[in-house]
């Protein structure tokens, strides 16, 4: 229940600074290289956001926690570049590279911030 929730969490917080970054673009308020690399950093902010949410709400060992979310994070992905017929390239591996890295790290910073009882 603890993943769903995370889940929702995450795909909320994704489509509001997606939105955002959308937003901007379209009244030509950034660039195209701009929203590029503004899509990549709203990723990272969410998925460091999403590990640091898990952290916090594990009991220990949260880089684990953090790549439980991950994989489930990549095989949502995988499924969704399948029903759309994207080719997998390289680019693609390492933005799930990147993707893990961001929730894991993010989970071993949120499982410090957990009050003490």
């Amino acid at each position: 229940m603890k993943y769903l929730k995370t889940i929702g969490f995450e795909f909320i917080l994704l489509i509001i600074l997606t939105l955002i970054t959308t937003i901007l673009y379209y009244f030509n308020l950034i660039s195209s290289g701009t929203n590029n690399i503004l899509k990549i950093i709203t990723f990272i902010i969410v998925f460091i956001f999403t590990g640091i949410y898990i952290g916090k709400n594990s009991n220990k060992k949260g880089w684990l926690e953090g790549l439980k979310i991950s994989g489930i994070n990549i095989l949502i992905f995988l499924l969704v570049a399948l029903l759309f017929k994207y080719d997998f390239n390289i680019l693609q591996f390492l933005y799930y590279l990147i993707t893990s890295v961001t929730v894991v790290i993010g989970s071993m910073i949120g499982i410090n911030f957990k009050k003490n009882k």
